[in-house]
């Protein structure tokens, strides 16, 4: 029997099958299309993600390696912090509004204040901020108040699929995790919180442990994909923890370099670091399902969702561009990038209000020009982000990368010059459907040890020594960079809007 991990994105859903010795068996892609009903707005519909989920399976199982190996489990690896309130039969009440979308709720302000930030990481390892779910909740209670009273749930990604496939709205403990009502010391929701916020609890998912079965697929969408054998529904988890699984990171040491939409860095701990630490980085922590079991996460909305934005702008193509890289000297370019146009997380504390600039351009600027400068300023951010974790303590010896900013050799290079850190990249086109489908493995008892099986299923295949000669080029330009941050986080940027 064959394992299927479906993870959906920011900007498309893959689901993929594996047999037990993870060997891919096929996988399908489908692409989201977005919504942007005003300036700094970003959607999704709902029913566009169910709709491509359910034919990509559909595609999935008709192909001769499933029709021989037919599936047996199903998990879903999802982005996280993005939630919209649903009906009984799990059918949405309104879009998703996305985590990079930037409308401003200024309920963060009023519920930080009610805990010391060290009191917040303690209960939930992160500071209130726009983008949590609870945020987003409380927003459509204020904003929607008759959409909220039809809702039977409010879900994620992750929820929304169990419950569609399987009649349970579910969350494992890394979605839960981001929610600023999770309790570490339960892992269940703090009923304090829950009251203090005035949340209807009937609206929360029910969340449950990893390594175990949320229920069947129902009756009707089995009918719907013509499958005559039973299949479950795992728990899986978010994206970026089903990343790090599938990408064979593990041990403390080794950190994973997810270069997707948004330029990530997670790293595996084995407790709970200082809240001083974690603080002074803007990073956050929650659950993790390995033997470290908690990881730091380093979230920045500045990643390939920038840099395609930018790539589109001046028309540049992703083939064209790689070749202009290379054939580039090896020290910065003349133009200046400020990339922030989601605003700035790790390592810019406060920096949500931060919009993109460019400083610099002449007549003879060029686009390549432009796009270089934004993946210059991309590693600049992520260079201080390491220096910073490691006076914390952090242990930084080596990062996986993985994701589609790892294609571009030149980009990559630069990241591990810049943070002089080796960078190896991995085998497996696919990690977040890997890593849905090795705990969906673990749910049926395929295997116990979920690393074990990671660690045979992806390997490495290229690794990037950091050039400290380069790295002294960029030198005076990333002081210039950082005291140019510095001070611009002074501004106040609201008189900006319109």
């Amino acid at each position: 029997m064959s394992l299927i991990g479906i993870d959906v994105g920011s900007t498309g859903t893959k689901l993929s099958a594996y047999n037990s010795e993870g060997k891919s068996l096929g996988s399908v892609y489908a692409a989201h299309t977005p919504h942007h009903p005003f300036p700094g707005a970003w959607e999704l519909d709902p029913e566009e993600i169910w709709k491509n989920s359910m034919n990509g399976l559909r595609q999935l199982i008709s192909t001769e390696s499933l029709i021989r190996d037919p599936p047996q489990v199903i998990a879903i690896s999802a982005s996280t912090r993005e939630g919209f309130p649903v009906d009984a039969t799990g059918k949405a009440l309104g879009p998703c509004i996305m985590t990079a979308d930037t409308r401003e709720t200024g309920l963060e302000q009023t519920i930080s204040n009610h805990y010391r930030p060290d009191e917040w990481f303690a209960f939930c390892g992160h500071m209130p901020e726009r983008m949590d779910p609870v945020c987003r909740l409380l927003w459509w209670e204020k904003n929607h108040p008759s959409v909220i009273a039809k809702a039977k749930y409010f879900v994620g990604w992750g929820e929304y699929l169990n419950l569609r496939l399987a009649g349970q709205a579910v969350v494992d403990r890394s979605h839960a995790g981001r929610f600023l009502i999770y309790d570490f010391k339960t892992h269940q929701w703090s009923p304090e919180r829950i009251s203090e916020f005035g949340i209807d609890q009937d609206l929360l998912p029910e969340i449950r442990p990893w390594g175990t079965i949320i229920g069947e697929l129902r009756t009707d969408v089995l009918a719907s994909l013509g499958l005559k054998n039973q299949v479950e529904v795992a728990v899986g988890a978010n994206d970026a923890v089903c990343c790090v699984l599938g990408a064979g990171v593990s041990n403390v040491g080794t950190g994973c370099l997810i270069s997707g939409s948004w330029e990530n860095m997670l790293l595996p701990v084995n407790a709970q670091p200082p809240a001083s630490t974690l603080m002074s980085t803007g990073v956050s922590i929650g659950p993790y399902p390995g033997k470290a079991s908690w990881m730091i996460y380093c979230l920045s909305p500045t990643g390939n969702a920038a840099l395609n934005w930018v790539r589109d702008l001046v028309n540049v193509k992703i083939d064209e561009m790689e070749t202009s890289l290379q054939n580039s000297d090896g020290g910065p370019g003349h133009v200046l990038a400020v990339p922030h146009v989601s605003g700035a997380t790790v390592p810019w504390v406060g920096g949500s209000h931060l919009r993109a600039a460019f400083l610099g351009m002449t007549l003879a600027t060029t686009p390549p020009d432009i796009v270089k400068a934004v993946m210059e300023s991309i590693v600049y951010d992520m260079s201080y982000l390491i220096v910073a974790l490691k006076k914390g303590g952090a242990k930084i010896d080596m990062l996986r990368g993985i994701g589609g900013g790892i294609r571009s050799g030149w980009w990559t290079q630069l990241k591990a010059d810049l943070t002089r850190t080796v960078i190896e990249t991995v085998d497996q086109p696919e990690l977040g459907t890997l890593g849905a489908a090795i705990l969906a493995g673990k749910a049926v008892g395929i295997w116990n040890d979920i690393e074990s099986s990671a660690a045979a299923f992806t390997k490495a295949n290229k690794r990037y020594e950091p050039n400290l000669q380069r790295a002294s080029l960029f030198e005076k330009r990333m002081e210039f960079y950082h005291s140019l941050i510095s001070e611009w986080l002074k501004k106040d940027w609201d008189k900006m809007r319109a």
